[in-house]
C-alpha cells in the first residue's frame, strides 16, 4: 500500500458477501456440502471466464479448488443453516467469514524522470547502514540498498531469470515498452475492466519487481529481478479498490500459473487484538504448499496493527524503510501475535518505477507497496540462485537479511537483501523485539507522499 490517500474510496468493511473455507476436500464434495445443506449452487473457478465474478457465474457463488475456498452471496437462511456445521467433525466447512474490502491506499500525484533530482554516490566493498541512500542517474537507491546493484568489483549473477513473480494490484500498462514480452499471462478479475492500469499503483509495483535491467531512453533501473517474468492478476479496480474475495480469486490463479512469488501491495485494517481471516491463511498455506510464496505490504496506518493479509501467518509481512534504512513511520508494527508480526523490511520512500505511458511512464511513489515489490523481486534472485521454493524460501530470505538498529516489532527480521558474493556490511547491534507493554510514540502525522531525494 502507499501513503497516498483517495478521497472517494469506496466503502470499508464487509461486503455483504460470504467466504466459505473448506478441509481439503475434493470440489465435488464441497459443492455437495453446500447444496445438500445451504441449496447453493457454485461454479467453479476453471470455468468462468476472464471477468469472472459473482456477478456473472451461473449460481449463488465460485468455488475456488487450489484453495479449497468458496465465496457467495449473503443469504441469511442458508448461511445459517450451513453455520451450524461449522465445528462438526462431520462436516468439511471450516469458516464461514464475511468478505470485506481491500485497498492500494494512492493518488495521481506522480514525479516524472524530469522532476526526480539525482545524485552519484560511490560504490565501496564496505557499506555502512547508517549510509543515506540517494538515486543516481543509473539505478534508483532502492536497488543499492537491497543489494542488486553490488559493490565495485563484486557481482551479483542471480536475476531472477526462469522465475514468475504474480503481482496482484491494479493490473498492469501492457502497452508500456519496458514490459514488452515479459509479461507471461495476465487476468482480471474486476468486472467490467480489463487488465490495462487505470490507476497506475500495480504498474510502478510491477516495475519494482521485475523492471528490465537497461531501461530505454537513459532512465535509471529501477527492477529488482529483471530476469523474471511478470504474472499479473488485477485484483483492485481502476480507483484502487477490490474485495478480499478477488484477491483470493487472484492468488488461485497465480498458483494455477506457477508463480514463484506472489506479490501484494494491498490490504484492510485491523483493530488491536482481531485475528487473522481464516481464508487468507488457508489460500496462503496452499500457495507454499504449490510452491509459491505470498509477500504482502504491512500497511500506512503507523504504530497500528499489521494489515490483513499480511497479518495472517503463512504470508510474509513487509515493512517500509527510508533512506536511512529506518522505519518509516507509515509503516504498521507488529501488536497482534498469530500472524501479525513484521517479518522483513524494504525500501519504501520516494521509490521510482514505472506508471502507465499516459500517465509519465515513469514516477515516484512512497509505502509499504512501494517495499514489498523489493522483497519479491529478492525471493526471485534467491529462489533461482538456490532452487528454494515456499516455506525454505521464506526461511532463506530471513536468514540472509541485513539487520537494523530497530526492534523486530518495527522491521522484522531486517532488511532484505539480494545475496551476493563476498559481500561484507558494517551494521550497529539489532535491537531484539521483547514482549511487553506498548509504548504509543505520540500522535503520528499524518502519511503523505514523500519528495523524491
Amino acid at each position: 500500500m502507499t501513503t497516498e490517500t483517495v478521497a472517494d474510496r469506496v466503502p470499508e468493511g464487509p461486503t455483504g458477501r460470504q467466504i466459505i473455507t473448506f478441509a481439503q476436500v475434493d470440489p465435488a464434495t464441497a459443492a455437495r456440502e453446500l447444496r445438500d445443506i445451504a441449496g447453493l449452487d457454485l461454479a467453479n473457478a476453471r470455468d468462468v471466464g476472464a471477468f469472472g465474478t459473482l456477478e456473472e457465474v451461473a449460481g449463488d457463488g465460485v468455488y475456488l479448488e487450489e484453495l479449497n475456498i468458496a465465496i457467495v452471496d449473503s443469504v441469511p437462511d442458508q448461511l445459517g443453516a450451513l453455520s451450524r456445521a461449522v465445528g462438526d467433525s462431520a462436516s468439511p466447512v471450516l469458516a464461514i467469514e464475511p468478505e470485506v474490502w481491500v485497498h492500494a491506499l494512492t493518488m495521481e500525484d506522480l514525479r516524472t524522470s524530469e522532476d526526480v533530482e539525482t545524485g552519484e554516490t560511490t560504490q565501496d566493498d564496505e557499506v555502512d547502514a547508517a549510509e543515506v541512500y540517494a538515486d543516481t542517474a543509473a539505478y534508483t537507491w532502492g536497488l543499492k540498498a537491497v543489494r542488486a546493484i553490488p559493490p565495485i568489483l563484486r557481482t551479483a549473477p542471480w536475476s531472477g531469470t526462469g522465475m514468475r513473480v504474480a503481482i496482484l494490484d491494479t493490473g498492469i500498462d501492457l502497452g508500456h515498452p519496458d514490459f514488452a514480452g515479459r509479461v507471461l499471462a495476465s487476468q482480471s478479475f474486476i468486472p467490467g475492466q480489463p487488465v490495462h492500469d487505470g490507476h497506475s499503483h500495480g504498474t510502478h509495483c510491477a516495475g519494482t519487481a521485475a523492471g528490465i535491467k537497461v531501461p530505454p531512453g537513459g532512465q535509471r533501473r529501477y527492477g529488482v529481478a529483471h530476469g523474471a517474468r511478470l504474472l499479473v492478476g488485477k485484483v483492485l479496480s481502476n480507483s484502487g479498490s477490490g474485495t478480499s474475495g478477488q484477491i483470493l480469486a487472484g492468488i488461485n490463479w497465480a498458483i494455477q500459473q506457477g508463480a514463484t512469488v506472489i506479490s501484494m501491495s494491498l490490504g484492510s485494517s485491523v483493530n488491536v487484538g482481531q485475528a487473522h481471516f481464516t481464508y487468507y491463511e488457508q489460500a496462503a498455506v496452499a500457495a507454499l504448499n504449490a510452491g509459491t510464496l505470498i509477500v504482502a505490504a504491512a500497511g500506512n496506518d503507523g504504530w497500528a496493527p499489521v494489515n490483513a493479509p499480511a497479518n495472517s501467518p503463512s504470508v510474509l509481512a513487509v515493512a517500509a524503510v527510508d533512506q536511512t534504512l529506518q522505519r518509516a513511520s507509515f509503516s504498521c508494527v507488529a501488536l497482534n501475535g498469530g500472524g501479525g508480526e513484521v517479518n522483513v523490511a524494504a525500501p519504501g520512500v520516494a521509490t521510482y518505477s514505472t506508471v502507465p505511458v499516459e500517465k509519465g511512464s515513469y514516477g515516484v511513489k512512497s509505502g509499504t507497496s512501494m517495499a514489498t515489490p523489493h522483497v519479491a523481486g529478492i525471493a526471485a534472485t534467491i529462489a533461482q540462485k538456490t532452487g528454494l521454493r515456499g516455506r525454505e524460501l521464506w526461511r532463506e530470505i530471513e536468514r540472509t537479511a541485513l539487520a537494523l538498529p530497530q526492534s523486530a516489532q518495527q522491521v522484522g527480521a531486517g532488511l532484505a537483501i539480494v545475496p551476493t558474493r563476498m559481500l561484507k556490511i558494517v551494521v550497529p547491534t539489532p535491537i531484539p523485539w521483547r514482549p511487553g507493554p506498548i509504548i504509543d510514540p505520540g500522535p503520528i502525522q499524518p502519511p503523505i507522499d514523500v519528495p523524491a531525494p
